[in-house]
Order: structure tokens, then C-alpha cells, then sequence
């Protein structure tokens, strides 16, 4: 079991792991299905109506079939152990789609992980979630990819009235190439905050986030920390559009260059379509700084031991959005991260 399938299986109350397409675990404690939460194949989640009506609703359609996971929150529900998903692709190609609902007033931590472990690999996940009024989401997503795969994650979320979002996205190790893409819609009331963590080896990638505040009340804020090492090319856009008045929205980038021969392009943009609306951004690309890699070096740590700790403190500012449960395990890869990021 490699490290991400067992930080997913610790403490899980409900648990779904997929090896290609194939289910190699499912999980749920017996109080949650008592209480109405559902852990399913997306296959068996489409029998009912109501599922198969909201499929292709939060992202634009994609000709993917119906391998994936569903999960439902009745409402009402507090649950604050995390729910578990890993997918695990080691030959040729694989296609998901997760379809997520937390009922009205309900609470949910989820921990999402994905990897490869083969040659030559290509993992398409396509996600959609849905908040009804007053539900709360904390969604952890890490990835951890060979050098050889390629990927494109597609994430698609409606938030609610009055509901609230906590998605963090952490690349633990970087793809060969990949696309992935983010659209979150806030409505009335609605809040949404999306960090991403970045560690960029060799290759070509492109994190998109697009957030639209689409009624009155709405606020959100993204939050981007890109590591590039050596031959990586990272293109970050980042666009926030407000529809209504009375919404506010924050986009701040961070950009660490480790190597000369890395590119990282930030790209935020802020469109306010209505008046009464509130839009900021920050960005800034910088390297180690000198004097702080010499300091640690006096007090008697290796070049490289220094770099590393600098680059956990870069991180470090992610761990604030990660949830309480989640924290340990987190805190645990982005010591990986900054390792890698330096050795």
C-alpha cells in the first residue's frame, strides 16, 4: 500500500478506494448509513432520478462514463471524520466521475487522493459538488503523480445559499503535463475559500481557478503557492467575477523559483460586471533568499537541509486552510514536498 493509500485509510469512517476501475475497497460505518449517508459507485447512484439529473450540471459535459464515486450528505448530518477517496491508475488510461451533494445545514470533511503507479498512464477525473443552503464542505484534494503520467482534473462546485467551501488542492509530486481546472459559483451568502499547494518538477502545467459570485452576499478568496524546480513551466490563471453587487472576492499568488531554468506565470484577473462590488489581488515570483539560506548554514545545517526548511516555511502558510482532522497527515507531505523539492 503505498504512503497516499494509507494516509487515506487512517481514521477513515467511510472509505472508497479504485484501482484503474477497479473497486478494491469500499467503506461506511454503520451509524452513517443509518443516518442516510450514501458511499456508492456513481453506476449504482445514476438508478435514482434525482442523481442522474444533476449529472453535467456543475461542469461542462465530457464523453466520460459513469466510473466514479457518489456521495450524499442528508441534511442535517454533522460529520467532521474524514471521508476518504483514493484513485490509483497503473495502466493505460483512466476516467472518473464524482458526483458530491451535502444536504442543507449538513457538515463534511473529505480527503480526495490521487496517483499513478504505472508507465505511461493518463488519469482524467472530472468532479462535481453541490452544497444546498447552510452546508459546509472541507475538501482536501492531494495528488502524487509518476513523471511519466498526464492529467487533466476537472472540478466543478455550486455553493449554496448562505453554504460554505474549503477546497485545497496539493501536488505532491507533479505529472508529466497536466490541466486542471476549477469552477466554483457562489450564491446568496455563500462563501468560498480554494488554496492550492504546488511542488512543479519536469513538465508542462496549467491550475486553473475560476470563481463566479453570482448573487448578492457572495465572497470568496483564492489562495495559490507554487514550488517550481528545474524544468518546470507552471501557468497559474486565476479569474474572479462578481454578477451582483455587495460581493466581495481576494486572489493571491505566490510563486517560489528553485531553479533559473523554471517559468511560472501567475495570471490574475478580477471582472466586475455589477456595481457594489469589492475585488483585490496580490502576486509576487520570487527565489530562496541568500541571506536566509547563509544563516542556516551558520548555525550548522547543509545547503541543502536549509533550502528545504525554507521551502517548508514557504508552504507552511497552506496548513492554515487545512481542517483539524486532516492537519497530522497534511503537515506530513508537505515535509515530503519540501524534500523533494530540494534533494
Amino acid at each position: 500500500m503505498s504512503f497516499l493509500e494509507k494516509t487515506v485509510d487512517a481514521g477513515s469512517t467511510a472509505l472508497y478506494l479504485q484501482r484503474n476501475y477497479e473497486i478494491v475497497r469500499q467503506l461506511l460505518a454503520k451509524g452513517l448509513a443509518e443516518r442516510g449517508f450514501i458511499l456508492e459507485p456513481l453506476k449504482k447512484a445514476v438508478e435514482r432520478e434525482w442523481v442522474r439529473k444533476l449529472l453535467w450540471t456543475a461542469l461542462p459535459e465530457r464523453d466520460v462514463g459513469l466510473s466514479g464515486a457518489f456521495v450524499y450528505v442528508p441534511p442535517g448530518v454533522s460529520l467532521r471524520a474524514p471521508v476518504s477517496t483514493c484513485f490509483v491508475v497503473s495502466e493505460g488510461a483512466q476516467e472518473v466521475h464524482n458526483v458530491l451533494v451535502v444536504g442543507e445545514g449538513s457538515e463534511l470533511v473529505v480527503l480526495s487522493t490521487c496517483t499513478s503507479a504505472g508507465k505511461g498512464s493518463l488519469h482524467a477525473g472530472y468532479t462535481e459538488i453541490f452544497l444546498e443552503r447552510g452546508a459546509k464542505l472541507d475538501y482536501v484534494i492531494v495528488h502524487a503523480w509518476a513523471k511519466n503520467t498526464d492529467v487533466v482534473a476537472e472540478t466543478g462546485v455550486v455553493v449554496g445559499e448562505g453554504a460554505s467551501l474549503n477546497d485545497v488542492y496539493i501536488s505532491l509530486r507533479s505529472p508529466r503535463s497536466l490541466r486542471e481546472s476549477t469552477r466554483i459559483t457562489v450564491r446568496r451568502g455563500g462563501s468560498a475559500l480554494a488554496s492550492s499547494l504546488y511542488l512543479a518538477g519536469s513538465g508542462s502545467s496549467t491550475l486553473e481557478t475560476i470563481v463566479t459570485l453570482e448573487e448578492e452576499g457572495a465572497s470568496a478568496e483564492v489562495d495559490s503557492k507554487i514550488v517550481a524546480a528545474s524544468g518546470s513551466f507552471v501557468s497559474n490563471p486565476i479569474t474572479i467575477e462578481a454578477k451582483a453587487p455587495n460581493t466581495r472576492g481576494h486572489v493571491e499568488c505566490r510563486g517560489l523559483q528553485l531553479s533559473p531554468d523554471s517559468v511560472i506565470v501567475t495570471a490574475p484577473a478580477l471582472r466586475s460586471a455589477r456595481g457594489g462590488a469589492q475585488l483585490t489581488h496580490e502576486a509576487a515570483i520570487g527565489k530562496i533568499s541568500e541571506e536566509e539560506l547563509a544563516y542556516l548554514m551558520t548555525k550548522g545545517f547543509s545547503e541543502e537541509e536549509a533550502a528545504s526548511m525554507l521551502v517548508r516555511g514557504f508552504l507552511e502558510l497552506g496548513l492554515k486552510s487545512v481542517p483539524e482532522p486532516l492537519k497530522p497527515q497534511i503537515s506530513s507531505i508537505l515535509d515530503l514536498m519540501a524534500k523533494f523539492a530540494t534533494g
